[in-house]
């Protein structure tokens, strides 16, 4: 999924990463009772940016937003570089193993447009999100590993923020008209044939 030009992609990476960064540190304030731990939250509304950028960037531009604005967290959770860019890959890679995963099941493009897409790219998200995390803090960071129990909340949170946040998404993009702007930014040239056919 690619944006019309490139200065567009870096104007928009520039904006989105931040972002992510300070919807974490928003999300911690507001529902800090409802924390397992400073990586897992029984509502995570930052989850649902990690899916939309991936939608809305593209893959590639998507990947790039999610991990730096993880990255800038680092410093926040005390963690060494690599347990930090761990991290910061684990969440980005989340949401891109969802899409993927999302067309094959589907055997079609995800339509950003309908919610019951975006709600099944929620679960898929929420799921892989959560494997690809606890499977990145078995390598570097064991101490995460507290409980049996911490992978099913942090699907809970994620999921719960994802589709808060795709609900939100679906009426402020009706309500303002605004699908023509999201689809052709998140319009991929490879996939255009392919969504004629849909």
């Amino acid at each position: 999924m690619q944006l019309s030009s490139s200065h567009e992609k870096f104007l928009l990476l520039a904006l989105c990463a931040p972002l992510f960064a300070a919807a974490h540190i928003f999300n911690g304030w507001v529902f800090q009772h409802w924390e397992f731990s400073s990586h897992i939250a029984w509502i995570y509304l930052p989850a649902f940016l990690r899916v939309a950028y991936v939608l809305v960037l593209g893959p590639g531009w998507g990947f790039v937003a999610v991990f730096l604005g993880s990255l800038m967290l680092g410093g926040g959770f005390d963690e060494n570089l690599l347990q930090a860019s761990t991290n910061a890959f684990a969440s980005a890679l989340g949401p891109i193993l969802a899409l993927w995963l999302f067309k094959v099941l589907k055997e079609r493009s995800l339509q950003i447009s309908r919610l019951s897409d975006l709600v099944q790219m929620c679960i898929l998200y929420a799921l892989l999100n959560a494997l690809v995390h606890h499977a990145a803090w078995s390598f570097n960071q064991p101490d995460q590993l507290m409980t049996v129990h911490q992978m099913p909340i942090m699907v809970i949170g994620d999921l719960a923020g994802a589709v808060l946040g795709s609900m939100l998404f679906t009426v402020v993009m009706r309500q303002l008209g605004l699908y023509s702007l999201i689809n052709r930014l998140s319009q991929e040239p490879s996939n255009s044939d392919e969504q004629d056919h849909d």
